[in-house]
């Protein structure tokens, strides 16, 4: 399908108004990765979500991951930019009013009313708020395009209440071996981590939450890494970078490092990897897909270990 085809295909898909609010659903689940069963206690008819998630997906805005029975469903960056504004404005309710995808106060406002919804059991609105400015803080830092702001706040917001609510991790019992959330942290997080999360999840589905950040993150992926994800066809799991926070490491079992040095906080705990792995930006083709598939087969070493420490 070209790029235009593409284009008017996803706006098509777009156009049917409970679309929208489901991929509001998806952006803020804290899964990061939904079933069409998960979202049916907040959508409703089972039917109909399989219906719209697979439209979605069959127009490269969800990423399909794991058991293709019962897939999970991931936005795509695509989601994110050209529609993820106004599925978070989209009515959740009769009660709402549609909110405009370039007023970003009041999309932040609903962001907020939606994580207090999900996180009421563990957050007061108080610390939700704070979170999702903060988020938002970090993100417009370094965005060199404004529209997708509140849809990526709204995703890494999501991401670090999750990963601060974590009761439990298996990085905490002694002597444990399993592998339950990695994260992969690279400078740019524009490139190698991006590789490396992108063929872990294509791997274990939902079995291995998968992270990804950058201790000083780019505003998009390399395009030389873009295309040979691509050419891969794993280039719909891959994130906008986001900033490596502390409690997003501290919810991991397992952090590699791929040049991130100093800038990784150390916490008691965890387990850290570094994969001295060459930085694929501004390099040629043959060079990204020899350095993509050097972090590739460490992906498949790591899920080894991560599938005996299952056992």
């Amino acid at each position: 399908m070209t790029d235009l085809r593409l284009l008017a295909a996803q706006a098509a898909a777009m156009a049917h108004p409970d679309r929208l609010r489901l991929l509001a659903l998806v952006l803020t689940d804290p899964s990061s990765q939904p079933t069409a069963a998960h979202l049916a206690g907040s959508f409703g008819n089972r039917v109909a979500i399989v219906r719209h998630l697979e439209a979605m997906a069959d127009v490269w805005l969800l990423a399909r991951v794991g058991d293709p029975r019962t897939p999970g469903y991931r936005p795509t960056a695509d989601a994110i930019v050209r529609f993820g504004g106004a599925a978070i404005g989209a009515a959740p309710d009769h009660d709402r009013p549609v909110v405009d995808a370039g007023n970003h106060k009041q999309l932040m406002d609903r962001v907020v009313d939606e994580l207090t919804d999900r996180f009421s059991e563990t957050f007061g609105r108080e610390t939700v708020e704070r979170f999702v400015r903060e988020s938002y803080g970090l993100l417009a830092d370094r965005a060199s395009v404004q529209r997708y702001l509140p849809a990526l706040t709204a995703r890494f917001a999501t991401d670090r209440l999750t990963a601060l609510a974590a009761p439990f991790n298996s990085a905490d019992a002694p002597g444990s071996k399993a592998i339950s959330d990695v994260l992969f942290v690279c400078v740019h997080n524009s490139g190698r981590s991006q590789i490396a999360a992108a063929a872990l999840r294509s791997l274990v589905g939902s079995r291995v939450r998968v992270r990804t950040a950058g201790s000083t993150p780019a505003g998009m992926l390399d395009p030389g890494v873009r295309a040979e994800l691509a050419r891969r066809g794993l280039d719909r799991l891959a994130e906008i970078p986001r900033p490596l926070t502390e409690e997003v490491v501290r919810a991991s079992s397992l952090v590699v490092t791929m040049g991130c040095g100093d800038a990784c906080p150390v916490l008691p705990g965890r387990r850290y990897v570094d994969w001295p792995v060459e930085d694929p930006a501004g390099r040629s083709p043959d060079e990204v897909r020899r350095i993509a598939d050097e972090i590739i087969d460490r992906v498949h070493v790591l899920l080894a270990e991560i599938d005996a420490g299952l056992d």
